[in-house]
């Protein structure tokens, strides 16, 4: 699949997505948000993701996003990352966040024409935040399935002494083929740097399989908003899924349960979703 073709399906799902994340009152997810996205959430509501809200036991799509969004924050906030980079970064508040809460050094990549869309919301931040933005925030244009995406961010991480890679709301647009590629290109880039750690949101069958119809309700909703036709292509199992990883080149990889994390994200309480968080590491 092309860069181009891939850009003309996510480009999309990033403004929706950018959109929940104001909805939800996320950290600078407002200075994000765009008039595209708007139209989309409000647009896709109409067309039928409303379905999703009266189903018993069908995760709504913005329940879906915050879920994988927060568990994935309680994560890298438990790592203490002093180098935070995110894959697929789209209009994502959390590398922003990072860099002007934090002061930690983050980096955005994805291809050209997010990384464009992202570059022009910066620019219309308010000027003190701007000037520290552009201080801690690097916007790299890179295709992640390229030959070369291993060396690229292993520039990234070249002086971290704790670096975390985020691929959330990524992978699961690739094949499996493509979907290995991409772990063990990170995977290998941690290892030159001496280690890290990388998070990711997956899907197995058999977890879709125990909410059943809910889970066809959330795919056609999907498939919807980023008009792909085999949308959510499942591991087997968790077993398959780590297996993958290990595969990839990581040292071990686990499952997030939410429930350990309630205490530090009491949201996630309400919250369910066919999808795993997964920690990787080398």
């Amino acid at each position: 699949m092309s860069a181009a073709h891939d850009a003309e399906r996510i480009g999309p799902t990033a403004h929706y997505t950018a959109y929940v994340w104001h909805r939800l009152g996320l950290p600078y997810a407002r200075h994000l948000a765009t008039r595209q996205g708007a139209v989309l959430y409000w647009g896709f509501f109409a067309l039928g993701e409303w379905t999703t809200r009266v189903v018993p036991g069908v995760p709504t799509m913005r329940g879906y996003l915050a879920y994988r969004h927060l568990l994935i924050d309680a994560l890298v906030e438990s790592l203490g990352p002093d180098r935070l980079v995110e894959l697929g970064a789209g209009l994502t508040p959390r590398t922003l966040q990072w860099a002007l809460d934090r002061d930690v050094a983050a980096v955005d990549i994805d291809l050209p024409a997010m990384i464009a869309v992202k570059r022009a919301a910066l620019l219309r931040l308010p000027a003190p935040l701007r000037a520290r933005a552009a201080a801690a925030l690097t916007l790299v244009a890179a295709d992640v399935l390229a030959p070369q995406f291993e060396d690229t961010l292993a520039e990234q991480l070249a002086d971290a002494r704790t670096p975390v890679v985020v691929a959330e709301g990524l992978a699961s647009y690739f094949d499996r083929t493509a979907r290995v590629r991409l772990f063990a290109a990170v995977a290998a880039a941690l290892r030159r740097r001496g280690g890290g750690h990388f998070v990711v949101d997956l899907h197995t069958a058999d977890a879709q399989a125990q909410v059943g119809g809910a889970t066809r309700v959330l795919r056609q909703a999907i498939r919807m908003l980023t008009r792909r036709r085999h949308a959510l292509d499942p591991f087997a199992d968790l077993p398959a899924l780590r297996t993958a990883l290990l595969d990839a080149g990581f040292t071990d990889a686990r499952r997030l349960q939410p429930q350990d994390w309630v205490a530090r994200v009491p949201a996630l309480a309400r919250l369910h979703s066919p999808a795993h968080v997964v920690h990787a590491w080398v």
